[in-house]
């Protein structure tokens, strides 16, 4: 819901300078809801393979005894640290994505494209989450409440990396990996504080990856655009015809 209330107060910001922007040519060329880079695309069965074996793995590894002792073996020689870094490196990936529109490193979409895709990821994964966290009713390594697996904070920062991922590792691949370093490091993080076990992060990611994934490879709602006008020609035609006694006009509209 954060990364949706980020989008929903960066977008109308985005559309407004593009709207000032047209009168300068540095902002004409960010590409804001025009064409699509003609790139190759893995077959999605392939793309898959990664965030279905974190799943598989998280349901392997969700068992009390052995997610104990890799909690234990983890947080052992940290002696109680803990910090709150992973609650905002989260959407790391998000900025950098605008933050390279901005500078006009080419992506696969335009900036309303991204939005969009990005928008419907969130929503789809975090449907998925809620609804696993409420249905498995896992409690938390703290002791707290029963809502651990999966987890939220690294599903939303998974699908931040894997929509920065999709979008430019075909035109710079360091930008493009670059959001797994954000990711990770939050899924980490969410062991590291003890709020999370393993397998809740390793399924928090294998969702978000796959869902991502799957909302790049459909589009759903590909062609809706509401910023952009469609092409209209209108064409009048105006005659006249004055007599001694009589005068008689006609206007013709085309579209």
């Amino acid at each position: 819901m954060k990364t949706l209330l980020l989008i929903a107060f960066t977008l109308p910001i985005l559309i407004a300078i593009s709207q000032d922007g047209k009168k300068t040519t540095q902002l004409e060329k960010i590409n804001w809801y025009g064409s699509v880079l003609d790139l190759p695309q893995q077959p999605l069965w392939v793309k898959s393979i990664v965030p279905l074996s974190f799943s598989a793995a998280a349901f392997i590894l969700n068992h009390d005894d052995l997610k104990m002792k890799m909690q234990d073996k983890i947080l052992q020689p940290l002696n109680g640290y803990s910090t709150s870094l992973d609650d905002y490196i989260q959407y790391v990936p998000i900025i950098e994505m605008y933050a390279f529109d901005m500078l006009k490193v080419p992506a696969r979409h335009s900036v309303w494209d991204q939005t969009k895709f990005l928008a419907i990821s969130e929503l789809v994964t975090a449907g998925i989450v809620h609804l696993l966290k409420n249905t498995l009713k896992v409690q938390r390594p703290n002791n707290g409440s029963f809502n651990s697996f999966p987890s939220g904070h690294t599903s939303q920062a998974f699908v931040a990396s894997q929509v920065l991922f999709n979008e430019y590792y075909q035109t710079n691949k360091w930008i493009g990996l670059s959001g797994y370093i954000f990711s990770g490091a939050t899924g980490a993080l969410r062991v590291i504080n003890n709020r999370h076990w393993v397998p809740d992060v390793l399924l928090g990611s294998g969702i978000a990856i796959l869902v991502t994934n799957a909302v790049y490879h459909f589009k759903p709602l590909k062609n809706w655009n509401p910023w952009q006008k469609k092409n209209q020609s209108v064409s009048a035609h105006f005659h006249s015809n004055i007599g001694i006694d009589s005068y008689s006009a006609h206007l013709t509209l085309r579209f």
